[in-house]
């Protein structure tokens, strides 16, 4: 039997028994289209497909449902993919991939194959070809099935009792987060003395540890469309290129279908070939992560981390390039620095996701280099110097995070002022739950280049980890100076002097920071803690609210206000 929500590749030389397969569906309530090389009242005369809906491959202009086959891009591509968005549980069965062969030839067949695929993938639609395997060189059939869920000959699936092999894990629809019953992460307890996550994170375990997994980061264009940049950890003797460009114009065809219908500042999900992706769209651009492997629980528990730490790269991107990305006119080489926010912001996710739920966090986005001011000047890097510095990226972009400390020494070693060296291995000793060490090397760095706010603003996150809050102040406080328009400094300045107890201290710190950006549910969600927690009950729910209304879909506000309101029922006041 067919198992929908599947992408079939079956063999046999006539397609009597997918069609009996097809039409079992279709008795079920599948909607079921066909495109077929067969003439479609004949088909219905062959077998029991009433309902479905027949499309004729024939270069014939008499019938008005016939397609011609040299038409893939076109009214082919558009048939199906209308009838897989507008039919919920859509099967879509091609019955004459042969003939589209000949026509086409394998390449451009092969890129239709892949866009339908990926279509049928978002939509949670099935679609089945049925070749002749003696029609197709073997080299040919072996790339094809490349690209399907399961390859299989037909007459294999009469025996329901059978499981059904995939070649990738099977695509579910999942309930909105809300409507799931939380369960805790399947790890160990995290260590206390660690950073926040978000601007730096928890002990950030290697990307072996993880049973969900970053391919791609892609930072689109919104307006144009565009790839603006792309990072992957997929291992390039590996990667299927077709996989990748399907996956892509998936991400991109979305992007584009929200953009031209006005939404904006959405959060999405999308579930392509056994892939996860999460898709930020901001005011300018759009920030998608593609995942891999199997990590539901996971990723359900630092969801709104997540989010959190993709809102902020968006905007951090968009603050530093707006005028290139308000004026783009086709130059993707002005963004070549963007690469420094995606190096981090997939470490930042994988921060997210070890980190406690319901933790309360430091806000702000990951700096993938540092600020380097111009009164700073910079030594010229030695060469040496820079080939190590290649060679701890590679190992920290594949989460040999030990392998790439020993590189930076290696750097260091050759060249002890390489600024970017120790304020990476400061950076790589905080995501390994080494504080102290990670201190010793913003020092080094800060004693060269004092002017960045970012060094200060993760020093202090350091110290305040190690309970040396009074530092830590001190240290936000140093960034603060350098840049008093940083609404992340004073939140993570709130959020030290509330762990201290001085809750009114901190309050002033978050009225501060939501001055500077009233549009941050992270800041609103920390008032509404430290204002709870000194009893003003209605004035936190009033935070929470506004954290809700930027982010409907944030637990911990709603999870704080459910609490307060509960605390004042109890003082009968509502």
């Amino acid at each position: 039997m067919l198992e929908k929500g599947f992408n079939y590749l079956l063999y046999e030389e006539k397609a009597r028994i997918t069609y009996e397969l097809i039409a079992e569906l279709g008795k079920a309530g599948s909607p079921i289209l066909c495109i077929t090389t067969v003439f479609p009242k004949k088909l219905k005369k062959m077998y029991p497909l009433e309902g479905a809906e027949v499309l004729w491959l024939s270069d014939s202009g008499s019938d008005p449902k016939a397609l011609k086959p040299t038409r893939l891009d076109f009214e082919i591509t558009r048939s199906i993919s209308n009838f897989l968005k507008e039919k919920e549980g859509a099967v879509v069965f091609l019955d004459g991939f042969e003939y589209l062969l000949s026509e086409n030839g394998f390449d451009k067949a092969r890129r239709f194959i892949k866009r339908i695929n990926d279509t049928a993938s978002m939509n949670d639609g099935t679609f089945i070809i049925c070749i002749n395997k003696d029609a197709i060189p073997k080299e040919d059939l072996i790339t094809l099935s490349k690209d399907f869920d399961v390859v299989k000959e037909a007459d294999e699936l009469i025996d329901g009792s059978r499981p059904l092999p995939s070649a990738s894990p099977a695509r579910t629809s999942h309930p909105k987060a809300e409507e799931r019953e939380p369960a805790p992460p399947n790890q160990a307890p995290l260590p206390a003395a660690q950073p926040q996550p978000s601007l730096m994170p928890q002990e950030h375990p290697g990307r072996g540890d993880f049973p969900l997994e970053i391919e791609d980061i892609y930072l689109i264009h919104r307006n144009a469309g565009i790839l603006l940049q792309r990072k992957t950890w997929r291992d390039k003797d590996v990667i299927d290129p077709d996989l990748v460009a399907g996956m892509f114009q998936g991400v991109l065809n979305f992007v584009n279908d929200s953009f031209s219908s006005g939404e904006r500042s959405k959060f999405s999900r999308m579930d392509i070939k056994g892939y996860i992706i999460l898709v930020y769209d901001s005011e300018l651009v759009s920030l998608a992560i593609v995942f891999a492997g199997e990590g539901e629980e996971i990723l359900y528990h630092s969801i709104d981390r997540i989010r959190v730490v993709m809102k902020e790269t968006a905007e951090s991107v968009e603050n530093a390039y707006r005028d290139d990305l308000e004026n783009y006119k086709g130059d993707v080489s002005a963004f070549k620095g963007t690469r420094r926010y995606m190096d981090y912001l997939g470490l930042a996710i994988y921060d997210a996701m070890s980190a406690k739920p319901g933790e309360d966090m430091d806000i702000g986005p990951i700096i993938a280099e540092p600020e380097i001011k111009p009164e700073v000047v910079e030594a010229p890097i030695v060469s040496e110097a820079e080939d190590y510095m290649a060679q701890a990226s590679m190992a920290a972009r594949s989460g040999k995070y030990n392998e790439a400390l020993r590189y930076y020494d290696e750097a260091l070693k050759v060249q002890s002022n390489n600024l970017k060296a120790l304020f990476n291995k400061g950076v790589m000793l905080q995501m390994l739950g080494k504080p102290g060490e990670a201190i010793k090397y913003y020092d080094q760095y800060l004693e060269i280049n004092p002017y960045d706010p970012e060094a200060w603003s993760n020093k202090g996150m350091a110290l305040r980890r190690m309970g040396r809050v009074t530092d830590a102040i001190k240290a936000y406080e140093k960034g603060i100076d350098l840049n008093p328009e940083d609404a992340t400094l004073w939140s993570n300045k709130g959020i030290a002097l509330r762990s201290m107890g001085k809750t009114e201290e901190a309050i002033k710190c978050y009225d501060r920071a939501l001055e500077i950006d009233s549009n941050d549910a992270g800041i609103w969600s920390n008032k509404g803690v430290a204002l709870q927690s000194v009893g003003r009950l209605e004035e936190a729910i009033k935070c929470y609210d506004r954290a809700l209304e930027i982010d409907p879909h944030r637990r911990v506000p709603l999870q704080n206000r459910e609490i307060a309101m509960r605390h004042l029922r109890q003082r009968g006041m509502r």
